[in-house]
């Protein structure tokens, strides 16, 4: 195929070749920075010391918030002192402690690559975005090609590459009969210049 119809219609040679993966530089850069392996190892940290989520600065101001609601209600109930309340901060602080460290645990899990919900699942569907529009252009200078050999074949049917056109027999559909005479040839010949 010549410059034209490929210009118009896009790709269409069966030699061309799909798309190559994105490197990981593009596709995860945090990883790429040995980001996975410094979340890896603070998970790992977690998991054998949980404890340790309790000094972080993050659960700190979550607790000290929590404990200030709790004694601002206790206050205003006028139960500040009571057991009742010591019960509420006892669980107040238990709470606190379990959904941060679940947070923790998941976030860092999903920046070191330990769970399925990662980013590099990015590169996957970049890679098979790029190999959809590939599809996608070969398909449409497939349709595009098709249309080319109806309108070939409709012109040679109406006489005018010189095969006599439908009245002599030469009916031919570029593509699906190939047989009508000489005006497939020069039909060819006029698709091949394009």
């Amino acid at each position: 195929m010549g410059g034209v119809v490929q210009s118009i219609f896009g790709g269409g040679s069966s030699g061309t070749a799909s798309p190559a993966p994105l490197p990981q530089s593009q596709t995860d850069p945090y990883g790429a920075i040995g980001g996975r392996t410094a979340a890896a190892n603070q998970l790992l940290g977690f998991m054998n010391n949980p404890s340790s989520a309790m000094s972080s600065p993050g659960y700190q101001q979550q607790l000290q918030q929590g404990q200030n609601a709790q004694q601002a209600a206790g206050a205003a109930s006028g139960t500040l002192q009571s057991g009742a309340q010591a019960n509420a901060l006892q669980s107040m602080g238990q709470n606190t402690f379990g959904a941060y460290y679940q947070q923790m645990l998941g976030n860092l899990g999903s920046l070191s690559g330990a769970t399925s919900q990662t980013p590099a699942g990015g590169a996957q569907a970049q890679t098979q975005s790029a190999q959809m529009a590939y599809n996608a252009q070969n398909q449409n200078a497939q349709s595009g090609l098709g249309l080319v050999g109806m309108a070939l074949g409709g012109a040679n049917s109406a006489g005018l590459f010189g095969g006599g056109g439908a009245a002599a027999g030469g009916v031919d559909l570029v593509g699906s009969s190939m047989g009508g005479g000489g005006g497939t040839a020069e039909a060819l010949a006029l698709l091949a210049t394009l």
